[in-house]
């Protein structure tokens, strides 16, 4: 499955519920960063558009936002077996956004630039 993901620079909130009123998007998976660091926004969010899984987050921690653009392109796998097949083959020549980890909504999650530029994120579904 390929899913668009929208990096929304501290308005997610704002972003999702525009979303719902204009199209009436429902709102799957909504994670906030720690009360801890309530600024950081929103660290996850899933909404379906028409029927089309998006995924949106506020822009946080090391990730430099004008860098890294507002859109990148998900890849959603069954296994983290698959994953890193793909990810050998995708991985010459790209440049690492984030290194491959488990994180709160899914077992393995990997994001670069490949070769011509492009921003990828490779996830495995959470079980």
């Amino acid at each position: 499955m390929l899913v668009p993901h929208l990096y929304l620079n501290g308005k997610c909130e704002e972003a999702i519920s525009q979303y719902v009123k204009a199209f009436g998007a429902e709102v799957k998976v909504l994670i906030r960063h720690s009360e801890d660091e309530p600024q950081k926004g929103i660290l996850h969010a899933e909404i379906y558009i028409r029927g089309q899984r998006v995924m949106l987050n506020d822009v946080s921690g090391n990730s430099d936002y004008t860098q890294r653009g507002p859109l990148e392109l998900i890849v959603i796998y069954d296994s983290v077996e698959d994953l890193k097949n793909s990810y050998e083959i995708m991985k010459e020549g790209s440049q690492t956004i984030s290194p491959m980890q488990a994180t709160d909504y899914s077992p393995c999650v990997v994001e670069f630039w490949d070769r011509f530029g492009i921003p990828w994120g490779f996830m495995v579904a959470k079980s």
